[in-house]
């Protein structure tokens, strides 16, 4: 019987595809390929320790253990070619998701099997599930459902992955922005979650990425309960497929900075890695500062306040001027 692997993204899926009692065996890729700096080679051991602090300082994830996990999977994805005869890919609709399935087709393109059989299921809803967000919320029936729903993947699409997966890597956006022109049909999701991607960059109106803008927007005049607001910002904002973690990051990034866009009330702390919330956690609150309201309307720009130091991609967005920021009268970007 032919070998038949299940490439997954989250452990709560992979387990319950595993009782679904599907055909193969299941690896599931742990690395956030959102986040970070990123390259061509992911197993670089320069990139990788820079991602590793990066990752350590943003999530509080140990070095070591980040480093780990990333090398067994990249050499697990070396050995694919060894003894799978097909592999299945599971990925969803949203830019977290969009970004992992390029990379790893560009990847399993690399592997010197040319008979390895490749196939692909990728949905963005599933009858009776009002708001869809991913395959982790399905129950084992609905998984079951699935089962030999892929579709071989095409060449057009391990090309188009590959041209992504180049772009995404590049250390100016310009490579991007002509991609975002071209048809990537071949992968119909993937517009969507590219331009979310662009909405990343600071906008060149008041220096605030489309997160940060929504959520100075749905916190309003008042305070809201941190918890209401993650859940809101998940819901309007799904085309990121955005966790927890990456959520704490972005209201950190506006709330711990020179002056500050938010204040929290009730804590201090947002949880890291591996760190249950903090008790009463539901009662915690974010309110905008004035300073956060000035900018929200335009009136101050966040980057010449309060500058940043991040990566989208293989970008590196550092200092207060200069910067590649979205422009917000074209699809492009401009440096200010």
């Amino acid at each position: 019987m032919p070998n038949k692997l299940h490439i997954v993204n989250g452990d709560a899926f992979g387990d319950k595809l595993r009782v679904s009692g599907i055909d193969g065996d299941i690896m599931v890729w742990r690395e956030s390929l959102y986040e970070g700096p990123i390259g061509m080679q992911m197993s670089d051991s320069v990139l990788l320790s820079i991602r590793a602090a990066y990752m350590n300082l943003q999530h509080g994830i140990p070095e070591e253990l980040f480093k780990s996990i990333t090398l067994q999977q990249e050499k697990a994805m070396d050995r694919l070619a060894e003894d799978i005869d097909e592999i299945v890919l599971w990925f969803e609709h949203d830019l977290y998701d969009q970004l992992m399935l390029c990379y790893l087709l560009s990847r399993l393109f690399a592997l010197p099997n040319p008979s390895l059989k490749l196939s692909l299921l990728s949905i963005n809803q599933f009858p009776g599930v009002e708001f869809f967000h991913g395959l982790g919320q399905l129950n084992v029936d609905q998984i079951t459902q699935l089962h030999d729903k892929w579709l071989p993947v095409n060449e057009d699409q391990l090309l188009l992955a590959c041209k992504v997966w180049t772009a995404y890597s590049a250390s100016e956006p310009i490579l991007m922005a002509t991609l975002l022109e071209e048809d990537l049909s071949a992968l119909p999701f993937l517009q969507k979650a590219l331009q979310a991607n662009s909405e990343r960059y600071p906008s060149s109106q008041n220096g605030l990425s489309a997160n940060q803008q929504l959520i100075l927007e749905l916190i309003g005049e008042e305070e809201m309960p941190i918890l209401s607001l993650f859940k809101r910002v998940s819901q309007t904002a799904s085309h990121y497929g955005l966790g927890d973690l990456q959520f704490w990051a972005i209201v950190d990034s506006i709330r711990k900075c020179e002056i500050p866009l938010v204040r929290l009330a009730g804590g201090d702390k947002l949880p890291v890695y591996g760190e249950p919330l903090p008790p009463h956690f539901e009662e915690w609150r974010l309110q905008r500062s004035d300073t956060g309201k000035l900018v929200h309307a335009g009136e101050q720009d966040h980057i010449y306040l309060n500058g940043m130091n991040d990566w989208i991609g293989g970008v590196h967005l550092l200092g207060k001027k200069g910067l590649w920021r979205r422009n917000a009268a074209t699809t492009g970007f401009l440096k200010m």
